[in-house]
């Protein structure tokens, strides 16, 4: 028997929840398909789970830079008392989540969705149709083919052990081998980082990221530049990992080399849904080019936007609205997105780079601050605090931001505001701060 909706959402992470709601509330029937964890992998096993590791992580780290100045003391980050906080989240939310969906209405299924034909699709043993899909499915790690590429564990792997191996490598430069790389350092393990190329977080300043490496090298994490792996074999002492003359053997071996669209399960070849790399190929509405009746939202759909947590729900919400309406109306990307690096100094970006203005020929200044030496990171006895201000010269308006600072977070979401709503260098200056914080150090920024 098969059983129709109006919308049938694939996925049920940020995106999927942000188009839910205000697709049932304006009066469609609307079904939930998840594969793994209902809320997707932000609250289950990746941001939120992360952050609040982090916290305990960060918290130990600033109990050691003040002691003897004030606090004393031993403070040390516990992972298995970590986790067991962790787990406290964690285990309720998909459970929760799908409750709060059933009782607004939404039916929720539990397996993998796959295309039958371009308006149905089967779950386990069910068949679902609808007008309407909206695929949200996320990302998952980008594949290898190495010998012996199945023994990588992933990011969710390494946020769900329950100790923490003595010795553990990370495969790739991006900023999930560098988060996972400081909590596991921070909680004792022996860590390295492997990457094929010379550079790392390339996305990011790369003045503050040869900083970062520094402080990392003395928190005892270890680099493997220019490392090309071709082997990894398990033994009984651990995992080897071969790169041409080079060998490490480790006693876990992670995937943090990116990510890419989750898609691969989906059949899309049967509802005619084109794709390319970047995933679902959509139009100006998030819609498939080539099946009128599937959305594409997060990162899954094939645009220029970054694939971020905030974003993904902007474009399910974005979605939702096109679904209800008349008329669908054009998604218009964030002016400029932030991001950040959970390491400890934290290390944030919005905006434009140097390199990207000098190459489109923007006339611009760029402000190099160094704000170690400033009250509000003195008194937290900051080893190192870095901002770069990049000012269009006609008009003094923000065109990048980029910080290494333990307050970067912080720094980095007003400059965001700056930028997506144009506001000027003498108006951000005109703003009466608190003082002693640190956004009361605003001025001494220009």
């Amino acid at each position: 028997m098969t059983k129709r909706y109006d919308v049938i959402v694939i996925g049920s992470g940020p995106a999927a929840m942000s188009a839910v709601y205000p697709i049932k509330e304006s009066g469609k029937s609307v079904a939930v398909v998840e594969a793994a964890h209902f809320g997707g992998t932000c609250p289950n096993t990746g941001c939120d789970p992360k952050k609040i590791l982090y916290a305990k992580a960060e918290a130990a780290w600033q109990a050691k830079q003040l002691a003897g100045k004030g606090v004393s003391g031993e403070v040390s980050f516990n992972w298995e008392e970590a986790m067991t906080e962790k787990e406290k989240y964690t285990s309720v939310v998909p459970d929760a989540m799908e409750k709060k969906m059933n009782e607004a209405g939404i039916d929720t299924y539990h397996g993998f969705a796959e295309f039958q034909d371009e308006a149905t699709i089967g779950v386990g043993d069910q068949t679902l149709t609808a007008d309407r899909f909206l695929i949200a499915t996320g990302a998952k790690p980008m594949a290898f083919d190495f010998e012996g590429a199945h023994l990588l564990k992933t990011s969710e792997d390494f946020l769900a052990q329950k100790s923490m191996p003595e010795t553990i490598a990370l495969l790739g430069g991006g900023y999930i081998s560098f988060e996972c790389a400081h909590l596991a350092a921070r909680a004792g393990a022996d860590v390295h980082i492997i990457e094929a190329g010379d550079q790392a977080l390339k996305a990011f300043n790369q003045t503050h990221v040869k900083e970062l490496i520094q402080l990392s090298e003395e928190l005892g994490i270890t680099f493997h530049w220019n490392w090309n792996v071709e082997r990894v074999e398990e033994t009984s002492s651990g995992v080897v990992i071969s790169a041409g003359s080079n060998q490490l053997k480790v006693d876990a071996l992670f995937h943090g080399a990116g990510r890419v669209p989750n898609i691969e399960k989906l059949q899309l070849d049967k509802a005619g849904v084109k794709t390319d790399k970047g995933g679902i190929v959509v139009n100006e509405y998030l819609q498939s080019t080539s099946n009128s009746r599937v959305f594409a939202a997060g990162d899954v759909a094939s645009t220029d936007t970054l694939p971020l947590t905030p974003l993904s729900g902007k474009e399910g919400a974005f979605v939702a609205e096109n679904l209800i309406a008349n008329e669908m109306s054009t998604w218009r990307p964030i002016k400029a997105m932030p991001s950040i690096v959970f390491t400890i100094p934290k290390l944030a970006q919005v905006g434009k780079s140097e390199g990207e203005l000098k190459k489109a020929g923007v006339d611009f200044e760029s402000k190099e601050v160094d704000m170690t030496d400033w009250l509000s990171n003195k008194a937290s006895e900051e080893p190192i605090a870095l901002a770069n201000v990049l000012i269009e010269k006609s008009n003094g308006t923000i065109l990048g931001a980029h910080f290494l600072s333990q307050e970067a977070d912080q720094w980095i979401n007003v400059f965001s505001m700056a930028i997506q709503l144009g506001i000027t260098v003498d108006q951000l200056k005109s703003v009466q701060y608190l003082y002693p914080t640190v956004l009361g150090d605003m001025g001494n920024l220009f």
